[in-house]
C-alpha cells in the first residue's frame, strides 16, 4: 500500500471482466536497536468532534557525524488542510478514487514548541504546512542528544488517503508531529505527496491515548494498561520498541478475533456487519506470518494487529504501520457480504497478506518509500504473489469463479504489458498515478520474478534472507540491495539494475527461422537479459544453449546432428518480463497450420487493446 490494496487491482479486473476489550498482553520485548527517534505523547480524542489534543516529547540522538543545527518535523495532516496542498494539487483531491470533503477537512496545529529545560522555539511551516522547522540554540553535536516539547492539536478529516473517522471509527495514521531522517548533512524530508509514502528512523513510543468509556482500540505496539478515569473516559497506555512510526485505531464496534502463530498473537479487530471475514483474515495472516519469518527472518514483536473498515471508511483501508495494519472487506465483484465471496474473490486475503508484507519490507527494513518506492511496494507485492501463489493456487490466487480463473501474478503481467517502458526507480511523485501502479507494483513483481527463476529459488531466498537480515532497523537503497545480490549470488547482475530498476527498455525473443541443421534466435528491443533456447531435433533429443541475449539475431547451426524439429527461447519462462510469449518458440513441423501462429498473436494483441482502451 502500501497495498494499498494494491490501487490497481480494480483497474485490471474491470479489465478481466469485459473479456474489556483488551485481551491481556503479552510481554513487551526488549529492545533490539539502538533508538534514534523516540516519542511520548499523551493525546485525547474528541469522539464528537473529532479532533485531537496532545502532548509530545522527541527524544533525537544524533548517530551522525555531522552537527545539526535544526530539527524538521513532518506535519501530514496538513495535506487535508485545503486544495493548496502539494498533495491535493496532485492527486486532483482524490485518493484511490476517493474525493477530499473539502467540508470535513484535516489539519495539525502545533501550539507550542520547547526545549525540555524550557528554553522556546520558533516552529515555521515550510511550502504547503506538511513540513515545519525549527531552529535551535546550538547545534546537536555527534553523539549528543536533544529533547523537545510540543503542544499540538488536529483535526481528523472524514476518512480519506490512509487516515481519519467515519462515524464512531477512528484510524489516526500520520497524525502527530514526526522528524524527518538526516542524511548526507541535510534532513531528508519532502512535503507531503499525493503518490509517495513515508520515511523515518527507529525509535521507541509511548503513547497513552484518553476517549470515552466503551471504545475498543488497537495500536503498534502492545497495550500496557487501560486505566477508568471515572468520568467518561479510559486512558489506553501503548508502547513500541524498534519501530519507525505509531498509528492506532478506536471504535465502540470493534469485536477481536485472535491467532496464535509462531508465538505471535495475531488480533483482528473486526465490525458486526464483517463477521464473514473473520477466518479468512486471520487464515491470510497465518499464513503470511509463517512464509515471511521463513523465507526472510523472524516477526519479532509480540502482536500483529489487523484491523477492519467500516464501508464508508475504505479509504483507511489496505496501509501498513508497524505491527498493525489496515484491511478493509472489499467488494470488487458485486457479490454482496458473505460466503459467495469465499472462494471467487480473493482480494480482501490478498490486501491482508500484502500489508502484512510491509511488516518486514519498510516497517523492519526501513526504505525510503518517497525516494524509492520500488523497493517496498516491490518487494512486499512480489512476496505476497508468492505467499498467494503458495496457498491458493497460482491460477487462482486473485480470482477463482468456475471458468473465470486469474492469478495475482498474472494480473500484474497485464499492468506492465500495458505501460512497460516505466522505470521502477525514481521518487514517487515523478510519476503519474498509472506509472506509479507500473514503476513499484507490477514491473518489480515481474522483475523480481525473473531474478529468482534466474538465480533459482534457494538462491534468490539466500539474498533476500541476507538482505533482511543486514539491513534490519536500517535504512538500505537500491545499491545497498545489489551488493548483497551480486555478493551473495558471486553474478554480475547488471542485467537486472542497470536494464530492469533504472532503465525503461523492453524486450521480447523470438524464434525467427528453424532450419533443417540451424535454429535463429532474435532480441526485439534494448532490454538486454541472458536466458537459454531449447533445441529439440528428430530423434528426441534435446540440447540447451545458453544465450547471453547480447546479440540482436544469432544463429546457432547443428551439422552432424540429427534434424532440427523445433526451437524455444526460455522455455522454462524465467524472462517473465518477455513482451510476448507467443513467439518464443517455433517448430518446422508447424509451418503446416500457420493459422494457429497467427490466432495466437491476435489474442495477444487484443488483450492488449483491451488493457489500453481501459486506461482512457
Amino acid at each position: 500500500m502500501n497495498t494499498h490494496t494494491p490501487t490497481y487491482i480494480s483497474l485490471a479486473f474491470c479489465l478481466l471482466l469485459l473479456a474489556p476489550c483488551l485481551l491481556s498482553p503479552p510481554v513487551v520485548h526488549a529492545a533490539l536497536t539502538t533508538p534514534v527517534a523516540s516519542y511520548t505523547i499523551a493525546v485525547t480524542l474528541d469522539t464528537e468532534a473529532k479532533t485531537l489534543a496532545a502532548h509530545e516529547v522527541v527524544t533525537y540522538v544524533n548517530t551522525t557525524a555531522d552537527p545539526i543545527p535544526d530539527l524538521v518535523f513532518h506535519l501530514y495532516l496538513n495535506a487535508f488542510r485545503d486544495r493548496n496542498s502539494i498533495f491535493l494539487r496532485e492527486g486532483g483531491a482524490t485518493h484511490r478514487g476517493q474525493g477530499w470533503d473539502p467540508k470535513h477537512p484535516g489539519w495539525i496545529q502545533v501550539t507550542d514548541i520547547r526545549l525540555s529545560d524550557g528554553t522556546p522555539l520558533a516552529l515555521e511551516e515550510i511550502e504547503d504546512g506538511t513540513l515545519a522547522r525549527a531552529d535551535l540554540p546550538a547545534p546537536v553535536a555527534p553523539g549528543e542528544t536533544v529533547e523537545v516539547e510540543l503542544d499540538f492539536r488536529a483535526q481528523l478529516p472524514r476518512v480519506f488517503a490512509r487516515t481519519g473517522y467515519a462515524g464512531d471509527f477512528f484510524m489516526v495514521g500520520q497524525w502527530f508531529p514526526k522528524l524527518g531522517v538526516w542524511q548526507d548533512g541535510a534532513w531528508n524530508a519532502y512535503p507531503f505527496h499525493a503518490n509517495s509514502e513515508f520515511y523515518a528512523d527507529f525509535g521507541t513510543y509511548d503513547v497513552t491515548i484518553t476517549l470515552p468509556v466503551g471504545y475498543v482500540t488497537g495500536g503498534t505496539g502492545l497495550p500496557v494498561s487501560t486505566v477508568d478515569n471515572g468520568d467518561g473516559t479510559q486512558t489506553v497506555h501503548y508502547h513500541a520498541e524498534d519501530v519507525i512510526d505509531f498509528a492506532w485505531t478506536a471504535s465502540p464496534r470493534f469485536r477481536e478475533a485472535t491467532r496464535q502463530v509462531d508465538g505471535v498473537e495475531i488480533l483482528y479487530l473486526y465490525l458486526p456487519e464483517h463477521e464473514w471475514t473473520v477466518g479468512r483474515v486471520l487464515d491470510a495472516a497465518e499464513a503470511a506470518v509463517s512464509h515471511y519469518s521463513r523465507w526472510y527472518g523472524p516477526y519479532p514483536y509480540a502482536r500483529l494487529t489487523v484491523v477492519d473498515v467500516p464501508d464508508d471508511g475504505q479509504g483507511a483501508g489496505g496501509m501498513e504501520y508497524p505491527t498493525l495494519v489496515t484491511a478493509g472487506a472489499m467488494d470488487m465483484l458485486g457479490l454482496g457480504p458473505g460466503p459467495a465471496r469465499s472462494r471467487m474473490d480473493r482480494s480482501l486475503e490478498l490486501v491482508v497478506t500484502h500489508e502484512l508484507g510491509h511488516q518486514w519490507w519498510q516497517s523492519m527494513v526501513g526504505f525510503n518509500e518517497a525516494e524509492e518506492p520500488w523497493l517496498d511496494e516491490g518487494f512486499t507485492d512480489y512476496s505476497a504473489v508468492r505467499v498467494m501463489e503458495a496457498v491458493y493456487g497460482a491460477d487462482t490466487s486473485f480470482l477463482d469463479a468456475g471458468n473465470l480463473q486469474m492469478g495475482y501474478f498474472d494480473m500484474r503481467r497485464m499492468e506492465y504489458l500495458a505501460d512497460p517502458r516505466v522505470p521502477m526507480y525514481g521518487r514517487a511523485w515523478d510519476f503519474g498515478e498509472m506509472e506509479y501502479g507500473v514503476a513499484a507494483y507490477s514491473k518489480p513483481v515481474l522483475s523480481l520474478r525473473t531474478l529468482e527463476r534466474t538465480l533459482g529459488t534457494e538462491m534468490w531466498l539466500e539474498v533476500m534472507s541476507t538482505f533482511f537480515h543486514r539491513y534490519r532497523f536500517g535504512h538500505p537503497t537500491t545499491e545497498d540491495f545489489r551488493t548483497v545480490a551480486e555478493e551473495v549470488s558471486g553474478q554480475d547482475l547488471s542485467w537486472f539494475f542497470d536494464g530492469l530498476v533504472y532503465g525503461d527498455g523492453v524486450l521480447n525473443y523470438t524464434v525467427t527461422g528453424v532450419d533443417e541443421h540451424a535454429v535463429t534466435v532474435a532480441r526485439q528491443g534494448d532490454l538486454v537479459v541472458p536466458t537459454e533456447v531449447l533445441v529439440t531435433f528428430a530423434d528426441g533429443s534435446t540440447l540447451l544453449e545458453p544465450w547471453d541475449g547480447e546479440e540482436t539475431e544469432v544463429t546457432f547451426t547443428y551439422d552432424g546432428r540429427p534434424p532440427v524439429r523445433s526451437a524455444e527461447v526460455d522455455p522454462q519462462r524465467k524472462v517473465v518480463i518477455d513482451l510476448r510469449w507467443a513467439d518464443n518458440g517455433l517448430s518446422r513441423r508447424l509451418e503446416v497450420a500457420p493459422w494457429l501462429a497467427l490466432v495466437t498473436r491476435l489474442l495477444y494483441y487484443l488483450q492488449n487493446m483491451l488493457l489500453v482502451l481501459g486506461g482512457l
